[in-house]
């Protein structure tokens, strides 16, 4: 008896787990390369890091300022301040919101007469509707954050 009860919480176990299929996948990004003619970059914050969605969107932006802002100069220096970082959620029943709002400050310095300053900021967000899983309603987050970073790179191609 005991092995048919096994035998059929198994079937049962692995039939749900075949037929739950996420909504949200996380989508691959492919930031544009920003080149500044510079030497050096620093990537700085001036923000808090109390919550726990603050240090998802600072790994993001991390892996982006490393990989993705690229220096090809003989002098200067690149300041990356991240001035702002605002989240907001809405949660009804079968309803999600999610925004986000990014302000950078980036402040390129050629010698002491010649100092450009950039300021730009991205606000995207993205609704859900229906029912979807915590796992679905994070990988949107994390693909909305992306967005927004994909945004401030294109906004940094058109000024520079």
């Amino acid at each position: 008896m005991v092995k048919y009860i096994i035998i059929l919480l198994t079937i049962l176990f692995f039939g749900c787990e075949t037929n739950s299929k996420q909504i949200i996948k996380p989508e691959k990004f492919n930031y544009d390369l920003v080149i500044f003619d510079t030497v050096s970059k620093k990537l700085s914050y001036d923000v808090d890091f109390n919550s726990f969605d603050n240090e998802i969107i600072t790994e993001i932006i991390q892996y982006w300022f490393d990989n993705r802002i690229k220096t090809n100069g003989f002098n200067g220096n690149l300041l990356v301040n991240v001035k702002n970082i605002e989240l907001t959620r809405e949660k009804k029943k079968d309803y999600y919101k999610f925004s986000i709002s990014l302000t950078f400050e980036i402040i390129q310095i050629k010698n002491q007469k010649k100092i450009y300053t950039y300021n730009v900021n991205s606000n995207e967000y993205g609704e859900m509707e229906g029912s979807f899983s915590i796992n679905d309603q994070e990988n949107f987050e994390i693909n909305i954050m992306h967005k927004s970073l994909e945004s401030i790179s294109v906004k940094l191609n058109e000024i520079i």
